[in-house]
């Protein structure tokens, strides 16, 4: 323990004698703390967390199938179709185009 002390001890007279080097480091530690709290603001708040929602494990994305590929484009008339039916609790439709996102529901 002794041993310790004397090396803290000489750590923080060097620190103390080196201002500038003790200023870009707290600096660097600084930003590095920062930007780890951030990203794992970030991160916790997307993928983390659970959704909003009532029995999130319960929602569903539907879309078609094609020869190509799958296809989750859905227009109005499909959405109108769809929700007459009795399989869903509640259905949504939402749109990612553009700069905004509109959501329409039906509950």
């Amino acid at each position: 323990m002794s041993i310790f002390l004397s090396d803290l001890t000489y750590a923080l007279r060097t620190l103390r004698s080196n201002t500038g080097f003790t200023a870009v480091a707290v600096a660097a530690l600084a930003l590095g703390i920062g930007a780890n709290t951030a990203i794992f603001t970030v991160v916790d708040g997307v993928i983390l967390a659970p959704l909003p929602y009532p029995q999130a494990d319960r929602l569903v994305r539907l879309g078609r199938k094609y020869p190509a590929g799958n296809g989750y484009s859905n227009s109005i008339p499909k959405y109108m179709v769809w929700r007459q039916n009795d399989v869903f609790e509640s259905m949504t439709l939402y749109e990612q185009g553009g700069i905004g996102m509109n959501l329409g529901g039906y509950a």
